[in-house]
């Protein structure tokens, strides 16, 4: 995934501006939002974007890391 792939998608998942401008967001509507962004962040890291590995470095409570060697 390009870094411009990923960052359109993790933008678009936060709802374009609505995630900045607004001082609410539903409990589900924000449920969808992180859970959508982990499995963007996870799926984009795993197929090697740079941006989201580091993203899963600096988060390690959130995404847990394996070493497979095959």
């Amino acid at each position: 995934m390009t870094n411009t792939k990923f960052i359109t998608e993790f933008t678009e998942l936060l709802g374009a501006d609505d995630f900045f401008l607004c001082d609410r967001i539903d409990q589900d509507q924000l449920f969808a939002m992180q859970d959508g962004i982990a499995n963007l962040i996870a799926n984009a890291s795993n197929d090697g974007n740079i941006m989201a590995t580091k993203m899963v470095q600096l988060l390690p409570n959130v995404f847990k890391t394996d070493l497979i060697i095959e």
